[in-house]
C-alpha cells in the first residue's frame, strides 16, 4: 500500500495518488512530502528511488532489507534504517525494518508490514497542519519516537518473565529469554548510534530545534540499553540461583540415601555372614539366634542416633535431646 502526504506553502493538505505529480511538489521548496510504502513490489520502489534520486546502493538496501540499524549521508539526502519492535514469540524476536531517506523537503519511508505507529503519525500529520510545519525531520523524530516507546512494555514484560516463571519451567524461561535479549541489544546498540549521531546535528538535514527531539531519543536508546544489561545480569543470577537450588536438593536427595544405605551395609554384612552354610557357624543354637536378631535390630537404632546426634538427618541442627527429636519428629510427618 502507497500513502502519499502533501503539505503545500499555503497550508493546504492533500493525500494524491499518482506519482506523476511528485516530481514538481519535490521541486517546490515551499512543499512538505511524505510517502509511505507498505509492502510495495520492486517496481513501484525503483520508480519512488528515481523521483527522490536516490543512490543506486539505498536503492538495493530498500528493495532487500535485511539492514542493521544505521545512518548514511548522500549528496541530496540522509539514509536511516531503524527497527521496530513488533512481537516476541518464544525465543525470537520479531521485528520490522523501517528504511527512511530525508530530503531537504521530503520523507520517503518504506516497510513490509503494517506499523501501528507509523500509520498513528502518518494519521496525526494529515489531521494536523502544525505537525507538517516543523518539516520532515520532525516528522522522523516523531516516528522514531513511537518505535523507540514501544520497546519498553516488552522490556517490563521481559523482566515479570523471568522473575514469575513456573519453577519447572524457569530454565527453559530463561534461556528463552537471555536469547531475546541479545536480539535487543543487537538492535538497540546500533541504533542508540545513530541518534547519537543525529542529536549532534552531523547531518545537514537536521535542524537545531529537532537535533533536541533526537538527543531525547538517545537519551530513550541509553535507558533501553541498560535494562537489557540488567535484564541479562538478572537472568544469569535467577539461572546460577536455581541451578544452585536444584543442586542443593540432589545434595539433599543424595544424603538421605546415603544414610540408607549405611544403615543397611552392617545390616547385609550380618545376615550375609551369617548366611554361609558351614558347620563351625552353629546357627542351631537358639540363643545364637536370638543374639544375632537383637543385634541386628539395635545396630540400625544405635546408627540412626548417632546420625541424628551429629546432625547428618536434620540440615546440621544436632539433636541432642528427648524434647528436640519429638519436634524434629512431629515437624516432619
Amino acid at each position: 500500500m502507497l500513502r502519499i502526504l502533501v503539505r503545500h506553502g499555503d497550508g493546504r493538505i492533500e493525500s494524491p495518488t499518482d506519482l506523476s505529480s511528485l516530481g514538481a511538489i519535490l521541486a517546490d521548496p515551499t512543499c512538505l512530502l511524505w510517502v509511505d510504502a507498505e509492502g510495495e513490489p520492486q517496481e513501484a520502489l525503483e520508480a519512488i528511488a528515481r523521483l527522490f534520486r536516490l543512490h543506486p546502493i539505498t536503492l538495493d538496501d530498500l528493495i532487500n532489507g535485511n539492514q542493521r540499524p544505521k545512518i548514511e549521508e548522500f549528496e541530496e539526502y540522509a539514509f536511516l534504517v531503524t527497527h521496530a519492535l513488533r512481537a516476541i514469540h518464544g525465543d525470537e524476536l520479531d521485528t520490522e525494518e523501517v528504511d527512511v531517506a530525508l530530503r531537504e523537503n521530503a520523507l520517503f519511508t518504506v516497510h513490509v508490514r503494517p506499523l501501528g505507529h507509523l500509520h498513528r503519525v502518518f494519521d496525526r500529520s494529515a489531521k494536523d497542519s502544525r505537525i507538517l510545519q516543523h518539516g520532515p525531520d520532525f516528522l522522523v523524530y516523531l516516528l522514531s519516537d513511537a518505535l523507540v516507546d514501544a520497546y519498553f512494555p516488552v522490556l517490563e514484560a521481559l523482566e515479570d518473565a523471568v522473575v514469575q516463571a513456573p519453577a519447572r519451567a524457569r530454565m527453559r524461561r530463561i534461556f528463552e529469554v537471555k536469547r531475546v535479549l541479545v536480539q535487543l541489544r543487537k538492535v538497540v546498540s546500533p541504533q542508540r548510534e545513530v541518534y547519537n549521531a543525529l542529536s549532534r546535528r552531523d547531518y545537514p538535514y537536521i535542524e537545531a530545534r529537532t537535533a533536541v527531539y533526537f538527543r531525547d531519543i538517545h537519551d530513550h536508546l541509553v535507558r533501553a540499553f541498560e535494562m537489557i544489561d540488567s535484564h541479562r545480569d538478572l537472568a544469569a543470577n535467577t539461572l546460577d540461583a536455581y541451578l544452585t537450588a536444584t543442586s542443593n536438593r540432589l545434595g539433599v536427595v543424595m544424603k538421605q540415601l546415603t544414610v540408607i544405605a549405611t544403615v543397611f551395609m552392617p545390616l547385609s554384612f550380618l545376615t550375609g555372614f551369617f548366611g554361609m552354610n558351614f558347620t563351625n557357624i552353629p546357627f542351631d543354637r537358639p540363643w545364637l539366634f536370638a543374639a544375632a536378631l537383637m543385634v541386628m535390630g539395635a545396630l540400625p537404632v544405635f546408627m540412626i542416633v548417632a546420625f541424628l546426634r551429629r546432625g547428618w538427618l536434620t540440615d546440621d541442627q544436632r539433636i541432642t535431646s528427648w524434647a528436640r527429636f519429638r519436634a524434629w519428629l512431629f515437624r516432619h510427618r
